[in-house]
C-alpha cells in the first residue's frame, strides 16, 4: 500500500508498505523460481544466512530484494561493486552472483565478526566474483575511494544515508547505479509530523536529494522496506 496523504489535524496511523498477501505471493513466486541461474552452492548458503539472521532478529535484505540485486547487477554489467554496510555478506552474495566472474565486490562493515562471517559465507557459496573485504566505517572508506564504481549498494545506519548518497554520486560511472535499502524506513518517511526521529529525517532527506538531482534518474520500489534505485545520467 502506498503512503496516504497526511491532512493537518488528522491522526496518523501506521503505514503498511505492502499488503501481506502480495508479499506472500511474491515470496511464493520466488520459491518457485528457486535456484535458476544461481551458482550451485549459493542457495544453501543463503538459506543458512537467512536462518541465522532470523534467529538473532537481524534485519537483512531478504530473498525478494536479493533477487532484484542479482538482476540489476547483471543488467548493468557491473565489474566494480561497493557494498556499504555488508553485515555478514547476505546482500553482497546476491550482488556477486549477478556480477559474476571478473567482478570485484568491496564489502565494508564496522564489525570484524561480520567481515569474518561474510568471507566464510562467500567462500562456501562458490561465487565467481572476487571480494575486497574492509573492516571499518563505510562512510570513511568510501571517502577514500576514487571509483568509478558500476554499482554502490547502501545499507548503513540510516543517519549516514545522506552522506553515503552524495559520495556515491561522485564515485559512480555514468550509467552506474546506486541502490539504497530501507528507503521507506517502515513507512515512517510518510509522516508529516515535525517530531520525526533523526533516522527517519535522514532517510527522507536522502530520498529527496536523489529524486531532485538532475544527474540521476531515480525511482523507488515499494517492496519490503523500500528500495531506492538511481541511475547516473550519461553525459
Amino acid at each position: 500500500m502506498g503512503c496516504a496523504a497526511i491532512v493537518p489535524g488528522m491522526t496518523e496511523s501506521p503505514v503498511q508498505i505492502t499488503d501481506p498477501r502480495v508479499e506472500e505471493y511474491i515470496a511464493e513466486m520466488s520459491r518457485l523460481g528457486g535456484a535458476h541461474g544461481l551458482p550451485a552452492g549459493l542457495p544453501e548458503v543463503l538459506q543458512v544466512m537467512e536462518e541465522y539472521a532470523e534467529g538473532l532478529s537481524l534485519p537483512i535484505a531478504g530473498p525478494m530484494v536479493g533477487r532484484v540485486l542479482y538482476m540489476l547487477t547483471g543488467v548493468v554489467g557491473a565489474k566494480r561493486v561497493f557494498d556499504a554496510g555488508c553485515g555478514f555478506g547476505y546482500s553482497a552474495a546476491w550482488l556477486a552472483a549477478g556480477a559474476g566472474a571478473g567482478a570485484t565486490v568491496t564489502c565494508v562493515d564496522l564489525s570484524e565478526d561480520n567481515v569474518r562471517l561474510a568471507r566464510e559465507n562467500h567462500r562456501r557459496a562458490g561465487l565467481k566474483a572476487s571480494f575486497d573485504y574492509r573492516y571499518g566505517d563505510a562512510v570513511a572508506t568510501l571517502e577514500q575511494e576514487v571509483g568509478p564504481f558500476d554499482i554502490i549498494f547502501n545499507d548503513v545506519d540510516k543517519q549516514h544515508f545522506p552522506r553515503i548518497g552524495q559520495l556515491a554520486a561522485e564515485r559512480l560511472r555514468p550509467g552506474g547505479m546506486y541502490i539504497a535499502d530501507n528507503s521507506l524506513w517502515y513507512g515512517k518517511v510518510c509522516s508529516a509530523t515535525t517530531t520525526r526521529d533523526a533516522w527517519t529525517a535522514a532517510v527522507d532527506r536522502h530520498n529527496q536529494w536523489f529524486f531532485s538531482n538532475p544527474s540521476f534518474f531515480t525511482t523507488m520500489i515499494d517492496q519490503r522496506d523500500g528500495l531506492l534505485i538511481a541511475v547516473k545520467q550519461r553525459a
